[in-house]
Formats: C-alpha cells, sequence, structure tokens
C-alpha cells in the first residue's frame, strides 16, 4: 500500500532528533541509563543490568522515535531481540544501529497487511522465530473538534490508531499460538478512555476503539496463553505530543499527585513490565500510566 500524505489536519511524530551513539562493536547484549531528566536514552556499552526479556522476541511499531524507540531501547537491555519497526528506514536503522547485533530495522506501514507480514519473515529471518511479544506504539494524532472534523479525519485516524492495531495482532497470532505463549501491548491514550479531549474528537475516539479491541483480543486469544493489553497514557513529552494544538499547559501538570508530564521511559517500563513474564496473570486491561491523572476530579 503506498503512504499517500493526507492532507488534513494532523500532527505525526516526526523523527527525533536525540542521537544515540552507535557502539564501536555491536554486542548482543547492551545497558541503557535511564535518566531523570527529559527521557532521552542514553547508551552506555555496559555490562546488562538485567534479564527479564531474555530469549524472547519482540516486534515494535513505531520504533523509530518516542516512546517506541525507548521501548527498543530498555528490551534489548532487558535481553531481548528486536525488530524496531516505522515509517522511514533512516529513523529505524539509526535506532537499531545502536543497539547493535541484537535489533533489525524494517519499514512499516500499519495500515498495510502485506508490510506486517514483512515485518514478522524479518523476525523469523534473523532471530530463528517469529515474536513472541508485540507492542504497537505507532499512532497519529488529528486537531479538530466534533464541528470541524471530517470522514476523511476520522478514516485516518482508525486506519492507523485502530485498524493497525488489528493487523499487528493478526500478523503475530500465529506464531504466538504455535510457541504457546505471547504478549501483545498497545499503547493508546487517556484521551477517550477515561475522559475526551476539547478540539481533539478523532484520536480520541479512535484511541478508545483500540482500548476496545485490546479488550476482545485478550478474550479471543487467551485460550491460545496469549496476553494483550493497553498502556493507556496519560500525557507524555514526545515529538507528537509537542505537535498536537490540545497538549496541556505545564502548569496543569503542577497539580497532579505525581507534578510532571509523562516520560517515554515512563511508558517502556510499563511496557517491559507487560511483556515479561512477570505479568503472566494480566491480560484484557487497561494500564493506566498518567501520574495520577485519572484519580481525582479536575485532573483528568
Amino acid at each position: 500500500m503506498p503512504n499517500v500524505p493526507h492532507p488534513v489536519r494532523r500532527a505525526v511524530a516526526p523523527s527525533p532528533v536525540q542521537e544515540v551513539p552507535a557502539s564501536a562493536a555491536p554486542t548482543p547484549k547492551v545497558q541503557y541509563v535511564l535518566p531523570a531528566g527529559n527521557g532521552v536514552v542514553a547508551a552506555q556499552p555496559q555490562v546488562a543490568r538485567g534479564g527479564r526479556l531474555e530469549g524472547r522476541i519482540a516486534l515494535i511499531s513505531g520504533g523509530g522515535g518516542g516512546i517506541g524507540r525507548t521501548i527498543a531501547q530498555l528490551f534489548v537491555s532487558e535481553g531481548a531481540s528486536v525488530v524496531v519497526a516505522d515509517l522511514e528506514m533512516s529513523s529505524v536503522k539509526e535506532v537499531a544501529d545502536a543497539l547493535g547485533a541484537a535489533a533489525e530495522p524494517v519499514v512499516l506501514d500499519v495500515r498495510d497487511p502485506e508490510a506486517w507480514a514483512t515485518a514478522v519473515d524479518a523476525a523469523r529471518d534473523r532471530f530463528g522465530a517469529p515474536p513472541d511479544v508485540l507492542v504497537q506504539s505507532a499512532g497519529v494524532n488529528i486537531n479538530g473538534g466534533v464541528e470541524e472534523a471530517t470522514v476523511e479525519d476520522m478514516h485516518f485516524a482508525f486506519d492507523i490508531n485502530v485498524v493497525g492495531v488489528l493487523h499487528g495482532i493478526q500478523a503475530v497470532a500465529p506464531g504466538m499460538k504455535a510457541s504457546g505463549r505471547g504478549s501483545i501491548v498497545a499503547v493508546t491514550s487517556m484521551g477517550g478512555v477515561s475522559y475526551g479531549v476539547p478540539g481533539n474528537a478523532a484520536y480520541c475516539a479512535s484511541k478508545a476503539a483500540a482500548t476496545a479491541l485490546v479488550q476482545c483480543a485478550a478474550l479471543d486469544l487467551g485460550p491460545s496463553r496469549i496476553r494483550v493489553n493497553a498502556i493507556v497514557p496519560g500525557q507524555v513529552d514526545t515529538p507528537m505530543s509537542r505537535a498536537s494544538a490540545t497538549s496541556a499547559p505545564h502548569s496543569f501538570f503542577e497539580k497532579m499527585p505525581v507534578p510532571r508530564m509523562g516520560q517515554p521511559r515512563d511508558i517502556a517500563q510499563s511496557a517491559l513490565f507487560l511483556a515479561s513474564e512477570e505479568s503472566s496473570w494480566i491480560t484484557g486491561t487497561k494500564f493506566l500510566v498518567d501520574g495520577g491523572m485519572d484519580a481525582g476530579p479536575g485532573l483528568g
């Protein structure tokens, strides 16, 4: 399917401007230190700090930037092999080169089921088996309230944020069934799940639908020992949120129980938990990662 530009109001996350230096000699495992600052993950060629995903193969959509990039880096530090997938080869190659032998870059338009099949084949060809972890962090935000939103806006948001999730689940499910285990994690949003956002109709509606799809998938795939969960973030500091006209002002976050904006590392740590066996009795859940935004009136 060709990636045809869509002439509507939207903010799509660009490739991040931060550079993660590639190690001189790729090693199977690299530690990545998660700083307390702006969420940028810096590569450190040290002994890996953990193996919570040892032997696992993860496919990560949206892996070229923002949340997906941080998830790929953290997963490798915990022993996983990763297929880093996104629209632009330049962005995923940069991430994969920094991660070394544990990563494979793939171009992926989530709207295209054939592209998903290619990504699954890339995991099998490079690492010897299909993915047993899928993290779906690719997404699009379209600004516009209910009076301004067009049918084209809605189709574009749903094609990526909902149908893209469906294609991903369908692509990895056969391999997960054959292996007898799997974990699927979709990154959705508080906007559309816990509350609506003025001026963000298509985005919120699509994220609500994606979360419902996750719960249906958990019921359908549970008998095959495949767990499916949604991470439901509050506002996270990413290129896409910075470009959105509906982003909350800094003063809003000062009122929250955890008084700061979310960082990609917050979502990555949650994805790590849901991908690992530590969450083996968790499926079909809406895993809120929001700094307490949903806890009380005036916040959510």
